[in-house]
């Protein structure tokens, strides 16, 4: 199984956090190099008050970055190979794609302190920015999230087969097992699917009916678990909506961290939220979040 090389954890405040644990850990323990971006976002007014010169930093962010920097050197050193550097923009959200590309890492992590409905709406927050930015699996980590995480569920899709959702739900499932790998934990393969609605309004005509649906879908479900040797005990296969199945099995399971795709929001999931937005804005645990491969 492959290990973490490169590590880059995303920090945007002065203050020890459960993601700069959990990134000092996955470094620690797969022997990766980590690199700590501290992103710094003054107001316009204290950038027209202290920003006169273009060419001089403000106050605010040489207080930030000395900061960031006595921060990190209170950390325990753990053999760590442990890099920092500081932005200052008004829009960060537009230097994300470079400084990831620049760094090139096997693994982006940022706290995720979680958003309000009007920013999932607006897609103006930084989470929102950094999840479409990422070409890199993204972990989102919480504030009361361990360090080393323990149980990994990876939720996949396999009722809708195609050639990119099924190489997306290999990625996933291979996102989840290397996470694993690093910290000595458990995989938990998840899928949910939904009876077509004539079944539901008439659930006592239509079972039989209900059973072959549920037996065709479970067959890629099975082979998908089956090619990456998971173990029968560690498969779920639930009817329901997918956020509604997936937060029931992280209470069910203890789960540590959720792995899940990231794919183009359609109709009213533009106005709402995926699946993974609105699993990343409540947090109900560490989020890894994996965007397909590009189309060649």
């Amino acid at each position: 199984m492959n290990r973490y090389r490169r590590i880059l954890l995303i920090m945007t405040e002065v203050q020890a956090n459960a993601a700069l644990y959990r990134a000092m850990a996955l470094a620690a323990t797969s022997g990766a190099s980590l690199h700590v971006l501290g992103i710094h976002e003054p107001s316009e007014l204290q950038l027209r008050h202290e920003l006169r010169d273009a060419q001089l930093p403000s106050a605010a962010f040489v207080h930030f970055g000395t900061g960031m920097q006595a921060l990190l050197d209170e950390q325990p050193a753990l053999g760590l190979q442990l890099s920092f550097e500081a932005v200052e923009s008004l829009s960060p959200r537009d230097l994300l794609p470079a400084c990831i590309a620049r760094y090139a890492p096997d693994l982006v992590i940022k706290g995720c302190p979680g958003c309000s409905l009007l920013d999932q709406i607006a897609r103006n927050s930084l989470d929102q920015a950094l999840l479409h930015a990422s070409a890199a699996p993204l972990l989102f980590v919480p504030a009361n999230a361990p360090a080393v995480p323990g149980n990994v569920l990876v939720a996949v899709d396999v009722a809708n087969p195609s050639p990119e959702n099924d190489a997306l739900n290999h990625a996933l499932v291979t996102a989840g097992q290397t996470l694993v790998a690093q910290c000595k934990g458990q995989l938990h393969l998840l899928s949910a699917y939904d009876l077509p609605i004539a079944m539901l309004a008439n659930p006592d005509l239509a079972g039989p009916w209900a059973d072959e649906v549920r037996d065709a879908r479970q067959l890629p479900f099975d082979a998908l678990a089956d090619a990456h040797g998971i173990v029968h005990a560690h498969r779920h296969f639930s009817e329901g909506a997918p956020l509604r199945v997936i937060k029931a099995q992280i209470d069910a399971l203890n789960i540590d961290v959720v792995v899940v795709g990231v794919v183009q929001a359609r109709r009213w999931a533009k106005l709402i939220g995926d699946t993974t937005e609105r699993l990343v804005s409540q947090a109900p645990c560490s989020i890894l979040t994996i965007r397909p491969a590009p189309a060649r």
